[in-house]
This record gives structure tokens, sequence and C-alpha cells, in this order.
């Protein structure tokens, strides 16, 4: 049988830093809800550290003596609410924090007796250590200078609690065993971590129902009690920043993981089930908002809708295109649940077509298709003399060639069916939006740097003259090795700046792994992947033999807020994501912003105020 193992930890009594109220009732709570809500064949084992009984060492001693008892086949989750802190990043964690600094647990006893905090690098170590098949870490606590949880200031009995920052300096020695070597040797992260706050933020308390909690352990276990055991970290997220808006909470929860297609399973871990669409609308501080705006490509004009998915077939009208998100109205006088969200697809967004050349040495077999493409939303044929981005060859063998302008080849195959062929047209054209995606008039005038490093002396390599960083395979005894690199961001400008970097593969996959976003600190050079090595190969389909390249193009998106990363998703060509919802059938960007295309030309008006702004950088991989 399948074992939850629950360790929760809530501190309301410090030693050396101000008391709170409502961590233990946070804690006590949430091991009631899971308990209460467990699935059949799960068994459920729970400890739980209160006020004085979690001492730093207590919470490192029940890590690996009562989580280290999950196998393969169980779940372990920590929960920690209390006081959270920061500190400057230490050398040897250089390049591994984002905003320069390192995020902080404040135990019971720290601060006193010369007790440090539990730092989040001695955190990972102690998760590495564990051998649960899936780890989930819940955090309702500070991760921002100097403050852990506050109280708001307009609310009834309203105290701030801001333990300051330690000003004390750390030795190596201070440190858990193992912490400097395990962040020297970057290993993946290994679990879903959700959190109340941004690094930069303060996370909230206040009286709910009647006592005090942490406003993100209240919302967190709100939404999946409304939303059920099947809910994913997406949808909780969703859901619980839609209670925090409702109740004036201004904190941004996030999720993260290795690999963003983990936040897709079920809370606590299941089956990954990508959502047929990637926005979401829901209330933000008196207004409804949907996480796509002009970074994701959407055009600003007047007239735009989106199809609310389990609502009845209602829709709500775009009444402002902002950079990273958008503000509706729910139409017709339907008025939305505040405390849901939905997820939404537009339906009338006048996005740009693909232009399409087609050739042929059967004139029956040319005309066919050019009509199928005059019938599709997402692409059109190309008229004489105008610019052809996607070109089609049904060659005389039987085999279809599509080639872009300049006659580098995208895809081969044998011919069968005209829709196979615009069903790998429209996936071509959503990949090229993505890539051709480019602020107008960014108000950001240093972008983030895209930095390709050789891993061997760490130094940046510079492109050639066609701007393509061109890397080789190495020749070994049987085979070829491929060549690997390690990528870095630099944020020249004076704001912190939230950056997403997609790899956009050769076979027209979108991929956010590189850098799934975080916010990075004013002058601050962050590794992607933690400063592992990143193998840079040719595609399973080519095979490795002189003469044989592949390109991948990195295209980074900054903005100075952060913005939903689900849009910009697009699996590799011919490759399907499971989907659990109907209804919607939108897989990408051009199908979730596209919907029905009614026009070809954007509507612009550039003297709005933009916040967001590009960096691109292409890697060609050779066999000499």
């Amino acid at each position: 049988m399948k074992v939850l193992y629950a360790f929760l930890v809530g501190i309301n009594e410090y030693r050396a830093v101000t008391n709170l109220s409502g961590c233990v009732r946070d804690v006590e709570t949430a091991e009631a809800h899971l308990r209460s809500t467990l699935a059949p064949g799960v068994r459920m084992e729970s400890l739980i550290l209160r006020d004085g009984e979690a001492t730093r060492e207590a919470v490192i001693a029940a890590f690996r003596s009562y989580l280290g008892q999950a196998g393969p086949d169980d779940v372990a989750l920590f929960w920690f609410s209390g006081h959270g802190s920061d500190a400057e990043a230490p050398d040897w964690a250089g390049g591994l924090e984002a905003s320069g600094r390192v995020q902080t647990l404040v135990c019971a006893d720290s601060r006193s007796d010369g007790v440090p905090d539990l730092w989040d690098k001695e955190l990972a170590l102690l998760i590495d250590e564990l051998t649960a098949g899936h780890i989930t870490v819940v955090l309702d606590s500070c991760h921002s200078a100097g403050a852990s949880r506050i109280v708001l200031k307009h609310t009834p009995e309203a105290r701030i609690r801001t333990p300051p920052r330690s000003a004390e300096t750390r030795s190596p020695e201070s440190f858990l065993p193992g912490t400097i070597e395990r962040a020297a040797d970057v290993p993946p992260m290994r679990h879903v971590e959700m959190a109340a706050c941004e690094a930069h933020e303060t996370a909230q308390e206040l009286i709910l129902d009647g006592e005090w909690r942490g406003v993100f352990t209240w919302a967190l276990l709100a939404a999946r009690k409304l939303l059920g055991n099947a809910a994913t970290y997406h949808e909780l997220l969703q859901a619980a920043r839609s209670r925090l808006a409702v109740r004036d909470a201004y904190q941004e929860s996030s999720a993260r993981a290795a690999i963003p297609e983990q936040l897709d399973q079920p809370f606590l871990g299941g089956t990954v089930v990508a959502p047929d669409s990637g926005i979401w609308m829901r209330y933000t501080h008196d207004e409804w908002a949907i996480d796509a705006g002009t970074v994701h490509g959407l055009p600003i004009g007047s007239g735009l809708r989106v199809g609310v998915h389990d609502a009845d077939g209602q829709e709500a009208e775009i009444v402002e295109v902002r950079a990273t998100d958008s503000l509706v109205e729910p139409a017709g006088g339907w008025e939305p649940d505040r405390d849901r969200q939905f997820l939404v697809v537009t339906t009338s967004v006048p996005l740009p077509r693909t232009t399409v050349a087609v050739a042929g040495v059967d004139p029956a077999e040319v005309a066919d298709l050019s009509a199928a493409i005059g019938r599709s939303p997402h692409l059109r044929v190309a008229a004489p003399g105008e610019p052809v981005q996607v070109r089609v060859t049904l060659a005389a063998d039987g085999n279809l060639v599509i080639t872009d302008r300049h006659a580098e080849r995208y895809a081969e195959w044998a011919h069968e069916g005209v829709d196979r062929v615009i069903k790998a047209l429209e996936h071509i054209a959503r990949w090229l939006l993505i890539w051709g995606l480019e602020n107008p008039a960014p108000g950001i005038v240093s972008p983030v740097r895209i930095e390709i490093v050789d891993p061997l002396t760490d130094q940046p390599l510079v492109p050639n003259g066609l701007g393509e960083h061109v890397l080789a395979y190495t020749p070994q005894l049987r085979d070829w090795r491929p060549p690997s690199i390690r990528i870095r961001l630099r944020n020249t400008s004076s704001v912190p700046l939230f950056c997403v970097l997609l790899d956009l593969t050769p076979r027209f996959a979108s991929d956010p792994m590189v850098f799934p976003g975080d916010y990075i600190g004013p002058g601050v050079t962050v590794y992607c992947r933690d400063r592992r090595r990143i193998g840079v190969q040719l595609p399973g389909d080519i095979p490795v033999e002189p003469g044989a390249w592949a390109r991948d193009r990195l295209k980074l998106f900054a903005a100075e807020q952060r913005f939903s990363v689900l849009p910009f998703r697009l699996p590799a060509l011919g490759r399907r994501i499971p989907v659990r919802r109907r209804g919607l059938g939108s897989q990408g960007l051009l199908d979730r912003l596209g919907g029905r295309v009614h026009r070809d030309l954007f509507d612009a008006e550039l003297g709005m105020a933009y916040d967001w702004t590009t960096s691109e950088a292409v890697i060609k991989v050779v066999v000499p």
C-alpha cells in the first residue's frame, strides 16, 4: 500500500524573533484535510512539530528519520509554516540564485545561541537524501528581504512581524556536511515546490474564519477542497491566487519543478495530464484578468473575446491588453464566482496567418492542398511576389517536403493526405509565431543577455558572422560524442526582471525547461539548469554522420512582472500530449490565442507603454 508521509512544521513561538499567530493552526488544519481526503489504497502517517519542538536540529533529524522512511512507491510531504528570511549568496553559491540571495527557514531556535537559519541549500541536501517516489514541499513563509509573514496594515489588530536579516556570517563548517559539495555538483531538483510568495515578497497572515491563519495555506486548502484530489498543481495554484486576490492579499504564490510538466499532475503525485488551454481567467483585486498579454502575442484591439470552459458557454470581453496579462469583463450579465478560476480560449483574435507556397508535379494535388490551406484559420496561400514563410513540395515519388523561405528543410514524409499536412503546417505556424514574437517598442532598454558558455573555461562562446554558436561533435573510437555547454543569463538592467528561456527545437517543440521562469535581480548573472552542463545533439531521426547538422533557437522573454509560461509550451511536431478535458481542443500558442481568426493583420497602438522585451541566440550543432 502506498503511504503518504507528511512532516509538518508550524512555529508561532520563537526564541529570538517576533512570534506569529496562525502557523500551528495552519499545519493542524492541513494535516486534518489531508487525512480526510486520502485516496483509496493510500495510508497516511504524519508528524507535526509545533513551536519549541521545531528546533533546527529537530527539523533536520525528523527529515532524515521520519521522511526517510518513504520508499519509491510512497509520497513525502514537507509543510512549513513560519518565519522565512534570506541572506546574501556566498561565493560557493554564485550563479545559482537568480536574485543573488539565498532563502532561509527560521526554526524555533534560529538566531539564538549561535543557531543559524535552515538555508535552502541545506533543505535541498535533505531532500536529496530521500528515496520517496514523489516529494512535495509547501512553504507558507516569507522569501523576501528581512521579512516573514506579515499582517496587512489595514486589517483590524494589524501587526507587522518582520524579523531582521541575520547579520551573522556563516562559516563553511556551520552548514550540514555535504551542502557546499552539493551546490558545486548541482543535481537536478527532485521535488515539486509550492511557495506562498515570490522571493522578493512577504507572505501574510490574518484572521480568516474567526482565527489567525496563513493566507496561502488557507487558500490552498480551500482550493483543494473545492476542486478535489484530481486537481493539478497548476490548477490549485491558480485557484489559490484567486482566493488571495479576493482577500486583498498582495502576494504572488508560485509553484516550480525541474520539469514544467510535473506541475500538470495532481497534488502529491499522479499522471501528468496537460490542460487543453494554457490561459486562465481569475479575479484579481477588483477586476477579472486572463494571464495572456502582449508578451504572449495577444494583439491590442477591440472586440476580442474569450470563451470560458465549464461555464455553460459563457464569454468574457477583453477590455485592456497589457504586457503580461489582460483585463476582461464577463459578458451578457454573467457573474462568475470570484473564488474560482476558469480555463479560457480566445474566440476572436486578429493574428497574422503564416504564408505558404505549394508546388508539385500533380496540379490536382496542389489545388487540393491550396484549398485546404485557405480554409485554415492559421495559414494562407502566399500571393504572387509576397514573402513566403513556408514552402510545401509534393514530389513525384509521393513524398512531401516542407522547407522554409531559404529552402532549409523542415520535415519530410510520405504524403498521407491533406489533413496531416495541414496539421503539420499549423504546428509549424505556432512555432514560427513564438520565434517571431517581439515588442515593437520595449520600455526595458537593457535586455537580459543570453551567454553560451564553454563548460571547461566558463568563458562565453563567440557567435560566427551569421550570429550562430556553432558546436561540433567529437569523434571517438567507435562513435561520436555530442558537445555540451552551459547557459547563463545576465540582467544588465537596474530592475529585477521575470525571465523565461524557451528552447525552440529542430522538431518544432517549444520547451521552457532551460529556464522555466524566475526573477533575475539587477546586475545578477544566473546559470540555467543550476549550472549543470547541457548536452546539444542531433534529433533522433538525423543520423550522426559527417555533414549532419541541426539548429536550436533560444528565445528569452523578460518582463517587469511575472507572466504565464503555459501558453508558450508546444510539443515536438507529431507528438501529442495527453489531454484530460474536452471542448477547447487548443494545444499550442496559436490555437490558444487564435481561436477562430477573422483578420490577417494586427491592430496596433504603438503609443502604449510596454514593459517586456526579448533576446535570442541560435545554436548550431554539426558533425564535422
